[in-house]
């Protein structure tokens, strides 16, 4: 198989393949994760947003 055959062969599925369920499980997907993650313990639950720790600032800054 050549380059063009291949490129073709590949735009044509992409082309093929239903993007808004494909979207849509990954909404899904990601609105269980949420929900997973506010129900379970809070020793097991996952830090999302501001989960990094602040550094101490240094007495002196050169």
């Amino acid at each position: 198989m050549d380059m063009k055959k291949i490129f073709d062969w590949t735009k044509n599925y992409l082309k093929s393949l239903n993007w808004i369920v494909l979207i849509g499980i990954a909404a899904f997907c990601t609105a269980l994760a949420v929900v997973n993650n506010i129900r379970v313990d809070k020793d097991k639950s996952v830090d999302w947003i501001g989960s990094q720790d602040v550094l101490a600032k240094p007495a002196e800054i050169l």
